[in-house]
């Protein structure tokens, strides 16, 4: 084989073996970039003070947001978040279980408009929970709502609620902890509400 033929042979299967990456990368192309540049999401809470709204009927209510934060350049498809568990401490300080038969999901902001899943650019947010004027609990802005549902959180309670991340292309390694405490006031000055009513990433 004279040097010609060699170069053409090198150059020929170079060629072969680009196409058969080209073929593979057409055919593999979501799989690929599942495995070599996974999603990776993180939650902050948006305001420890929450955001005051108030109703048509004069009550004022004050919901609580989770920002939602794509740590990775790809995009991350069709998130959903869930509530998969709840711990209420007890009297002696420990967190135990509440029976959550069926994990609700969470809502997009603004949850008129919201879908299902959404993709997940830089970041989004999530409605978490709200606290009402004239009300006695901090409830979780999760659907549906069973009747079975004992996440709704009273004075001088303290909860644990753990949120899961899902998308086409993530899956989280654990659940995400957000510890909420109530002593039951409202304060004057909607500031200090951080104060009344804790909320904290565990």
């Amino acid at each position: 084989m004279n040097s010609y033929e060699k170069w053409s042979l090198i150059i020929n299967s170079l060629i072969a073996l680009g196409l058969f990456g080209v073929i593979l990368v057409t055919l593999f192309n979501d799989w690929i970039k599942k495995k070599i540049f996974p999603g990776r999401l993180t939650v902050e809470i948006l305001d420890k003070n929450g955001e005051l709204t108030t109703l048509d009927n004069g009550h004022k209510v004050v919901y609580y947001h989770l920002r939602i934060i794509n740590k990775r350049l790809v995009i991350v498809h069709k998130c959903r978040v869930f509530l998969k568990r709840i711990q209420k401490r007890n009297g002696s300080g420990v967190f135990e279980d509440i029976p959550l038969s069926v994990p609700p999901n969470y809502v997009w902001t603004p949850a008129e408009t919201s879908p299902e899943g959404v993709d997940i650019v830089l970041e989004k947010i999530i409605d978490f929970g709200y606290i009402m004027d004239n009300g006695r609990e901090f409830k979780p802005t999760v659907t549906p709502i069973l009747n079975s549902f004992k996440g709704n959180l009273s004075k001088n309670e303290t909860f644990r609620y753990f949120l899961e991340t899902i998308a086409e292309n993530y899956h989280p390694r654990k659940l995400i902890g957000i510890e909420v405490s109530w002593d039951g006031e409202w304060p004057t000055d909607l500031q200090d509400m951080h104060k009344h009513l804790i909320i904290k990433t565990v």
